[in-house]
């Protein structure tokens, strides 16, 4: 009798401990918290054809076209497998533009360290600045 007393005891804990630690309170893997985390949740969504929660990863100001646009090149674009990594284009008033690879470094501080960069031909970073305009124009 004792043993099954300390088994339902030892059962109900275990099962108190999953709830809490399911419980989302801090639970930032299904919210927009870092551009890695961002993009594997696009691919997700894309993958689920769950056009409303792609949505809710879009900056406000979008509008539904826009939305559905970049919806579908992605939608078009996945796999299950995807390698993502993390990048910044630096532009320099000297007309110079860098690619800065980033990546996250597991710790309890989240930093983010520079793993290679890489200087981006004049005509590519002209190509990108101008696709970058021309749907902010539209």
């Amino acid at each position: 009798m004792i043993k099954l007393r300390l088994f339902l005891m030892l059962s109900f804990a275990i099962f108190l401990t999953f709830l809490t630690g399911c419980s989302g309170e801090n639970n930032t893997a299904r919210e927009p918290s870092s551009p890695l985390n961002t993009t594997s949740l696009m691919k997700q969504y894309a993958l689920q054809d769950n056009y409303k929660q792609f949505e809710t990863l879009m900056l406000d100001g979008y509008d539904e076209k826009s939305i559905t646009e970049l919806y579908e090149t992605v939608r078009q674009a996945a796999t299950k497998s995807a390698d993502i990594k993390s990048f910044t284009l630096v532009t320099f008033d000297n007309g110079k533009t860098l690619l800065v690879y980033l990546t996250p470094i597991a710790s309890e501080n989240g930093e983010v360290l520079i793993q290679d960069v890489i200087e981006i031909p004049t005509n590519i970073a002209a190509y990108i600045e101008e696709e970058l305009n021309r749907k902010y124009e539209e």
